[in-house]
């Protein structure tokens, strides 16, 4: 395939400002990177977090934004295995790190001392900085549509991993938030945990409509938070038990202290949204104390944990098409606009950038 020499990029300038395409010299791979020609784009909540300035972390700027990328392979540098194949279509693992260690030889690539999240998705080609980054997708039915396997799916893999050997069955889970992650996250119950009865809660009654498709109504029960209290809610669908995990996609102040209330004894929190990044509060110990549950972080998932849930998503297992609702073109007008309606709750599903 033929490179160009340069190409377009947007950049995150200045926090809640729209994003600004430029001409960047597209770099040429060497030793063991890989450069791709950019075929998908997903965004991510954290994605809007940072153009925001919320992330709770200093990002330095002018940026380039995403890290849910797919992309051809077109030019590689000369100590990339033949196994790398040309216009082979892969997945970026984007939590990359440049020294193996303890965590990283257990397949914890996520807790590497040296891993460091790579952005830089919304561009015509990408650098890889290493081969072992990549997941070939090859056999997908839709290339681009896969993008958000590297992030979407993988977190709510890593989450719903954390929780597989809590829950009994005939027990609760509860999902909070039914974005793009919680969408995957309610797949991941019913393949890992299939013995446990789901509770999905959003505050947007479109959110509500489109996971009960994706759910297929099996072992779901749906709450709309805004409508109905969850707490009182939760308590009589469970007939009093309380549910025995919690996944938090939203992860505020306000999600935890309302829902911490109905776990049951021995039950697992699992924080996953960023909406408390700049000043979480935790709840009373005593709820703590009284039921011994665990509030447990999840940041994503392994690199071996991307390669099963390819293997998932190629044996159709998983439905990552249906997830994603809404394609938006490589240029700066389609992709602020992304933004803005993914910023104002415009959005059920997924979105991804599409790249001719």
């Amino acid at each position: 395939m033929g490179v160009v020499t340069k190409h377009k990029a947007l950049f995150l300038k200045e926090y809640g400002k729209p994003l600004v395409a430029e001409e960047v010299p597209t770099p040429k791979p060497k030793g063991e990177e890989v450069l791709l020609k950019t075929i998908g784009a997903g965004i991510c909540h954290s994605d809007i977090h940072i153009w925001k300035g919320e992330a709770g972390a200093p990002f330095q700027l002018p940026m380039i934004l995403g890290h849910e990328v797919v992309g051809a392979v077109v030019a590689k540098g000369d100590k990339v295995p033949e196994s790398i194949k040309d216009g082979e279509a892969a997945i970026f693992y984007y939590a990359v790190f440049t020294e193996e260690d303890k965590y990283s030889r257990r397949g914890l690539t996520q807790h590497a001392r040296t891993m460091r999240h790579r952005f830089g998705a919304l561009q015509e080609y990408f650098l890889v900085p290493h081969y072992r980054f990549l997941v070939s997708v090859d056999g997908l039915e839709d290339i681009p549509a896969s993008a958000p396997l590297g992030c979407a799916a993988l977190t709510a893999y890593g989450a719903v991993k954390k929780i597989r050997y809590v829950v009994e069955p005939d027990e609760y889970v509860a999902i909070i938030g039914l974005g793009g992650l919680g969408l995957f996250a309610l797949q991941w119950v019913k393949i890992f945990i299939p013995q446990a009865n789901i509770i999905g809660i959003d505050i947007r009654e479109d959110a509500l409509e489109f996971a009960n498709n994706i759910a297929k109504k099996n072992n779901v029960i749906f709450i709309n938070a805004s409508k109905e209290e969850p707490v009182e809610t939760i308590k009589n669908v469970t007939h009093g038990e309380g549910v025995k995990a919690i996944i938090d996609f939203v992860g505020s102040t306000q999600t935890v202290a309302t829902y911490i209330k109905t776990i049951s004894p021995l039950g697992t929190y699992v924080l996953v949204g960023l909406l408390g990044a700049r000043g979480l509060k935790l709840p009373s110990p005593f709820i703590l104390m009284d039921t011994e549950c665990i509030i447990q972080g999840n940041s994503m998932g392994s690199l071996p944990d991307l390669y099963e849930i390819v293997e998932f998503a190629r044996k159709k297992r998983l439905d990552y098409r249906t997830i994603v609702t809404k394609r938006y073109n490589f240029d700066a007008e389609q992709v602020n606009k992304a933004f803005k309606e993914f910023d104002e709750n415009k959005i059920t599903g997924r979105q991804i950038i599409t790249f001719n």
